[in-house]
């Protein structure tokens, strides 16, 4: 069985958590466009549905454009210290503004990371067909302390008929009791393509056992 050491509790995708395991994660991100600054919201939810399968389901963007995800994960792929693993994932995007064009979209990934005691390298890649946009991430974690930890991440969205949109983000997260830890953030694009000029970031982060 999986046990999650401090560097996964801090970043953990590309693995799912075990079976009576919960990470809760809500981050509240005041973002900038056009001199303006609006709250939106990123709320995940994570646990193990069994040795290979994992669940997320979140919520995220504004309360007047939000949108529900539910993804699943397959364990193809664990080292023997159980700290790397590949697993490819599937992923259900519910708009809920009375605009929406659709009622849900399908993306198809996969997930991995590598890491030890002190270092972890993150990475995530979507699909979504319907829309030929692919979205994915990148990030290392470095573990600085016995209670800090630091978080370097490159962001990416494309699509066709447009230019790629990238964003990098910088967080310092805090382990404040055994399983709690606050993270606080930056992100700032770095293409001229871009959904807005600056994000902060302030997330808790949760974890228990059954």
């Amino acid at each position: 069985m999986l046990k999650c050491s401090d560097i996964e509790k801090v970043y953990q995708l590309g693995i799912s958590l075990n079976v009576g395991s919960y990470n809760l994660r809500a981050a509240v991100l005041p973002t900038q466009n056009d001199g303006k600054t609006n709250a939106e919201y990123d709320i995940q939810f994570m646990t193990g549905l069994s040795k290979v399968v994992g669940l997320h389901l979140g919520a995220k963007g504004t309360f007047d454009n939000p949108t529900l995800e539910v993804m699943t994960q397959f364990l193809v792929w664990k080292s023997k210290n159980g700290m790397n693993g590949f697993s490819p994932l599937i992923e259900f995007e519910f708009p809920l503004a009375k605009d929406a064009p659709r009622k849900v979209y399908t993306l198809v990934g996969f997930s991995t990371t590598f890491s030890n005691s002190h270092v972890a390298f993150n990475q995530v890649l979507h699909y979504s067909p319907l829309e030929d946009l692919a979205e994915g991430s990148m990030s290392v974690v470095m573990k600085v302390s016995n209670r800090i930890f630091i978080v370097s991440e490159l962001l990416g969205v494309t699509e066709k008929g447009a230019k790629p949109i990238f964003n990098l983000l910088g967080c310092i997260k805090i382990k404040v009791y055994k399983n709690f830890l606050i993270g606080i953030g930056y992100q700032h694009p770095v293409t001229t393509n871009r959904d807005f000029s600056s994000q902060y970031i302030l997330q808790p982060d949760l974890f228990w056992k059954r």
